[in-house]
């Protein structure tokens, strides 16, 4: 790379700051993702989640799917991962997620989309350069079906205090 791009770019601030999570703010988080058989297959096995109808698509079929729908798991953890960028960038401890719902099944070749809605947030009573922000995350196909929701929260650093 030459010296001149290098001089010539600019930082670009990822993320959010506990002042910037107002209750009811919501986030249409990046991009979306695609999830194939193949990753499905990988992080079952990978898990050790060995619930045949994610990995044989005779007892998928047998239990009344068109195929083998995707791991839930998988499902969870990309919808997560989809939000992590906008909601807990500045954040440190993961403080746990709650009320946890798939909603239908989903299937390789469709694509996640996931948007985040404020619920609560607060200042910590111990760590006075932090906050407590809470949120609804939901997951969609690109039908805009709701796949998967949950609710998760973040130690978030106060801005211009994180590090």
């Amino acid at each position: 790379m030459s010296q001149d791009i290098i001089a010539r770019a600019k930082v670009r601030e990822k993320g959010h700051w506990y002042e910037d999570f107002e209750p009811g703010r919501v986030f249409v988080h990046h991009w979306g993702r695609t999830l194939s058989q193949a990753e499905n297959a990988l992080f079952t096995t990978l898990t050790l989640h060995f619930n045949p109808q994610y990995t044989n698509v005779e007892v998928a079929k047998a239990m009344g799917h068109p195929e083998t729908p995707i791991n839930p798991f998988l499902v969870f953890n990309t919808v997560f991962g989809l939000s992590v960028q906008d909601l807990s960038e500045h954040g440190t401890a993961f403080l746990g997620v709650n009320k946890l719902k798939h909603t239908r099944p989903f299937y390789p070749g469709d694509t996640l989309f996931a948007r985040s809605t404020v619920l609560e947030r607060r200042l910590s009573s111990s760590r006075q350069d932090m906050g407590i922000v809470g949120w609804h995350t939901q997951g969609f196909n690109q039908r805009e079906e709701l796949v998967c929701e949950f609710h998760r929260s973040n130690l978030v650093f106060l801005r211009g205090v994180g590090a």
